[in-house]
């Protein structure tokens, strides 16, 4: 079973440290639900660290357990009863978003090594903001990250 969900970015996605992205997507998953007023019960972004995948806890669109499972969930630190949570893949991962084994359209082929250099602030401010606009939430943002996802936090 696989959860994910995708987002595509704008065409052409330029990328902070220079080069172009064409057709690029980011991968998600979500837990909960948002309600009928679209902000009273907020939106939680998880930004992931540099190699996980947006599967962080089990759902019933893929019951198998995610890599931050004890934190995920109905009850748990990051309670999706109370919250809509959003767990966006980083940009340039093998796990969904567009990354070095995405199809370049200019070529047919791998980007690979000619993927343009990726940073923090294209995964969180331009990346991730997808599937945050994609939701219809209309209250702030506020994030839980680990690892290489707390550098995005702060980009």
């Amino acid at each position: 079973m696989d959860a994910r969900q995708y987002a595509s970015l704008p065409d052409p996605f330029p990328m902070w440290r220079g080069g172009v992205l064409h057709g690029a997507r980011v991968a998600y998953e979500t837990w909960g639900e948002l309600n009928a007023a679209r902000a009273d019960n907020g939106l939680l972004l998880i930004s992931t660290g540099l190699s996980p995948p947006a599967h962080a806890a089990s759902s019933p669109a893929d019951p198998s357990d995610g890599w931050w499972q004890g934190m995920v969930g109905p009850g748990l630190a990051i309670d999706s009863e109370r919250f809509f949570v959003i767990c966006v893949n980083s940009l340039g991962s093998c796990f969904g978003s567009s990354g070095p084994a995405s199809i370049d359209p200019a070529t047919g082929k791998p980007y690979r090594l000619t993927f343009p250099d990726l940073s923090v602030e294209d995964h969180r401010a331009r990346g991730a903001s997808r599937p945050c606009a994609r939701s219809g939430s209309r209250g702030s943002t506020p994030s839980w990250a680990p690892s290489l996802g707390g550098m995005v936090v702060l980009a």
